[in-house]
């Protein structure tokens, strides 16, 4: 009938969207514990389809059990890339944000190859092992890595069990496998964002300071640079010290250090002059504000780097320090 065909041709498209438009609209900028049982929703119900199609089950309205899983994993992977976009910095959190962008579209086409286990299987692997780095952290009040290993192998031993479950002898669980191991050597060499960490701001200025229980610094003026509220170029007089303001979100109950990484570019290459680190705790929604600053400033291309305990970047700002008094100082209140 051309009506059902034309609604079987839309249906995975409408179930994408809509996964992806309620993401949009119930997932802020941090995350909280409802936000984790939307996507323990998800994962639940993307595995009892699976187990569903695994046996072999049919009954009234099973031919949209396909367009049902790319809902659910349309909503897992755009609420993962809302919330990993947020907490990458630098390019290889960049390059995983980008992969989990073209699992999105690519979702939308792959409602048919759901029904071969074999990749719907690599799929729940991958949004299980990155769910459990979120929960694990909310559950245990920590952002260990041992979390995240153990979340890694959780993910993968519940698509064994799917698949010991299976009558499709044909499909293999070897891929899933490979993407676990793949997933512990990115975050191994610190390239999958530091979540639940989050940048919240981050700044160079020549002087911070606390007022009224808040933060006020002192800026150069970024004039019609409007979207930034530092300058690239940092003016030092004599031996000012120049600051860095960092603040990020911990989820509630967590603490936990985070260091301020200060290179110097010599040579064309980027060398530490030094590390200091701060303490921070959770459940701040503007974040945990912190600052740290150094004395001894060459002129130069300068960057800092917000970083985990583990040195996965949360944060990145560059600056050039050139000699001379700064112009019209902007004071801005954090």
């Amino acid at each position: 009938m051309p009506q059902f065909d034309a609604v079987r041709r839309y249906a995975p498209a409408t179930f994408f969207l809509a996964g992806f438009v309620w993401d949009a609209l119930t997932l802020g900028r941090t995350i909280t514990t409802i936000d984790l049982f939307i996507l323990l929703g998800y994962l639940i119900g993307a595995g009892a389809i699976l187990l569903t199609i695994g046996r072999g089950v049919t009954f009234r309205g099973s031919e949209y059990l396909n367009a049902v899983l790319q809902f659910f994993f349309g909503g897992i992977f755009s609420a993962l890339f809302i919330f990993y976009f947020l907490s990458s910095s630098g390019l290889a959190g960049m390059l995983f944000v980008l992969g989990l962008a073209v699992l999105l579209i690519g979702n939308e086409f792959l409602e048919s190859a759901y029904s071969e286990l074999t990749l719907s299987w690599v799929f729940f692997t991958l949004s299980a092992t990155m769910f459990f780095n979120f929960a694990l952290a909310h559950l245990f009040r920590s952002i260990s890595t041992f979390w995240f290993y153990l979340g890694t192998l959780f993910a993968l031993l519940l698509v064994l069990a799917l698949r010991r479950l299976s009558r499709h002898e044909s499909a293999s669980a070897l891929p899933s496998t490979g993407v676990a191991a793949l997933m512990l050597v990115l975050h191994v060499f610190n390239l999958i964002p530091p979540v639940p960490l989050v940048k919240k701001d981050m700044l160079i200025a020549h002087d911070v300071r606390r007022s009224d229980g808040g933060y006020v610094a002192r800026v150069e003026s970024p004039g019609h640079r409007f979207w930034r509220r530092s300058s690239a170029t940092f003016h030092r007089a004599g031996n000012e010290r120049v600051y860095c303001f960092t603040s990020v979100f911990v989820p509630q109950g967590i603490t936990t250090t985070i260091r301020h990484r200060w290179e110097v570019l010599q040579d064309d290459e980027w060398t530490t002059t030094s590390i200091v680190p701060i303490r921070i705790a959770g459940g701040r929604q503007t974040g945990y504000r912190g600052f740290t600053y150094k004395q001894n400033v060459v002129p130069g291309k300068w960057r800092v780097t917000a970083e985990s305990e583990s040195g996965a970047a949360i944060g990145i700002v560059m600056f050039e320090v050139v000699a001379g008094e700064a112009g019209e100082l902007k004071t801005v209140r954090l």
